[in-house]
């Protein structure tokens, strides 16, 4: 935890630059140098050059929300629109009413392409450009580099409409159909901007707007099956507790009850007259004498 919000204090801690793009741009400053040492002008050229090499092999960490059926943003960018649109044929979804969020990233952004769903990959479709287009100024222009995959997650599908720049190799996958990919995983490379168009089901409930920005991996956009929540919950029975019987409460004793009950107690005790007197000790001595006596004589 600690180490997570000091990366997102300081956003620069995330920063990665892939070999490749250090690579180029070295290439680009050496060539600027030679062309500067030619002609001063031309430096800048190679300038331009090296620091588009950097930009297009600079990604960043991203964690990921822990969300089993979420639905997060493949890419860096912005939403420019949010509407229903039937999918491309090329992604081969199946029939049904979708809604398209198209998201626009500027040649600035990270250039990595993050799984939207966790699930399975249904389909790849990837065709290269022309190189005479190196920008994609419009989704629709001609001779961009496009990309279509398709995921499948538990019966629902989500769908990813790339385009970029046909100049360069400017989109690579890293999964193969068939490979079964978590939440927010990098699946691939999109160098230098472009368009993406994510297509869902319409009953998913879209938690962003047109004009938000987006952090690739990390932006939740809704959750899948939100219709189905109620399956999972488990109905407890009612259990029938009997009513309670009023307690009875005796009635007080009235005083002719009282003073009844203390007649008959006190009649329980005998009377002075009904009590027989002890006999005289002088009776009892004299009986016990005789019959010692007579003991003694018969021995």
């Amino acid at each position: 935890m600690p180490d997570e919000i000091e990366r997102r204090s300081m956003p620069w801690l995330n920063v990665v630059f892939d070999w490749e793009g250090v690579a180029a741009a070295a290439a680009a400053f050496l060539a600027a140098l030679l062309l500067g040492w030619i002609w001063g002008p031309l430096f800048w050229i190679g300038f331009a050059a090296m620091f588009a090499a950097l930009a297009a092999g600079r990604w960043s960490r991203r964690s990921p929300p822990d969300m089993a059926d979420g639905v997060v943003a493949p890419c860096d960018g912005i939403v420019l629109s949010i509407q229903g649109e039937e999918p491309p044929t090329a992604l081969r979804l199946s029939p049904g009413s979708y809604v398209r969020i198209r998201i626009t990233s500027s040649p600035l952004t990270t250039n990595k392409l993050y799984t939207p769903i966790a699930g399975g990959v249904d389909l790849i479709t990837l065709a290269q450009g022309e190189p005479s287009v190196p920008m994609a100024f419009r989704p629709d222009d001609e001779g961009l580099t496009r990309a279509y995959v398709s995921f499948e997650s538990a019966g629902e599908q989500a769908g990813l409409a790339l385009s970029t720049g046909g100049f360069g190799p400017r989109i690579e996958l890293d999964v193969e159909t068939g490979d079964v990919v978590r939440l927010g995983r990098a699946f691939g490379t999109r160098r230098l901007g472009g368009w993406c168009d994510l297509y869902l089901p319409a009953s998913l409930n879209i938690l962003v707007w047109p004009g938000q920005t987006l952090i690739g991996g990390e932006t939740v956009i809704g959750r899948l099956r939100a219709e189905f929540e109620d399956d999972f919950v488990i109905e407890v029975p009612e259990i029938e507790v009997p009513e309670p019987k009023p307690a009875t409460v005796a009635a007080a004793p009235t005083v002719a009850e009282v003073v009844a009950e203390e007649e008959d107690f006190f009649d329980d005790y005998p009377e002075p007259d009904e009590v027989e007197a002890p006999e005289d000790p002088a009776a009892i001595f004299a009986r016990l004498r005789e019959a010692a006596r007579k003991h003694g004589e018969s021995d």
